[in-house]
């Protein structure tokens, strides 16, 4: 979908029958994700814009600026119009007329800091209505969102989740095991069952293999200023230990 400097773009699947009457919404400037359902197939042969051929708009040229332009507000008008009737800030319904399925769109936006997402999102919950249409139940449209996260983006998705408070922790690589084992004084079967416990509580992977973690003891290298961050508290817990 078309946009203006704030919006942008997102694709995901839902499901309806495109013969039924229901409304959904839109925002002015976005982009889109899709949630799509079989509709009943017709063995009728259509043109390929049949829609725009009656208004005698199957011929713009999108390459050209004004035709583009031309194109867009008339996007916008028509998403507009749906908003009216629909009530809906983000979701928009269109049907694909390739597949004759109805599809359900949600308008995104990007924006130029944080503090400028988290104001408008506030008044506009835009992500939540992309976590509602990737199901019907929200419990898996947001379990799929944070799957996607977790794999593609893991690093910001542990980041996220430790500045809103969740236990998450992310994997001790080869110098925070070796800073842990050297400072603990610890020996192989006091690690080994410590990190039975952790994973027991976490289930998840808490740490690379002893053995790594070994092999960064023998290189030593920058363990020790390891140590010495971790002497340094930070974030949510930092005055819990003072």
């Amino acid at each position: 979908m078309s946009r203006d400097n704030s919006g942008d773009d997102c694709n995901n699947t839902n499901t309806k029958n495109c013969t039924g009457s229901e409304n959904n919404n839109n925002d002015n400037d976005a982009s889109a994700t899709a949630h799509t359902t079989q509709a009943p197939s017709s063995n009728t042969t259509v043109p390929a814009f049949p829609v725009l051929q009656r208004f005698g708009l199957a011929d713009l040229d999108l390459s050209k600026e004004e035709d583009n332009n031309r194109f867009k507000r008339l996007l916008g008008e028509l998403i507009a119009k749906q908003q009216q009737h629909s009530g809906k800030r983000n979701a928009i319904e269109f049907i694909q007329p390739s597949q004759n399925v109805s599809t359900t769109a949600i308008a995104v936006r990007s924006h130029k800091s944080h503090k400028a997402f988290k104001t408008y999102h506030q008044m506009n919950p835009y992500l939540g209505d992309v976590v509602a249409t990737l199901d019907d139940d929200k419990k898996v449209g947001a379990q799929r969102l944070s799957d996607y996260l977790a794999k593609e983006h893991p690093n910001e998705f542990v980041e996220a989740a430790k500045s809103s408070g969740v236990a998450v922790c992310g994997v001790l690589d080869k110098t925070e095991g070796a800073a842990l084992f050297t400072d603990a004084g610890l020996k192989d079967e006091q690690w080994n069952t410590i990190m039975r416990h952790l994973r027991h509580k976490f289930d998840s992977k808490i740490a690379v293999s002893l053995k790594q973690v070994k092999g960064k003891c023998r290189d030593g290298g920058d363990i020790q200023e390891q140590i010495r961050k971790t002497k340094r508290p930070r974030g949510s817990y930092k005055k819990e230990e003072k």
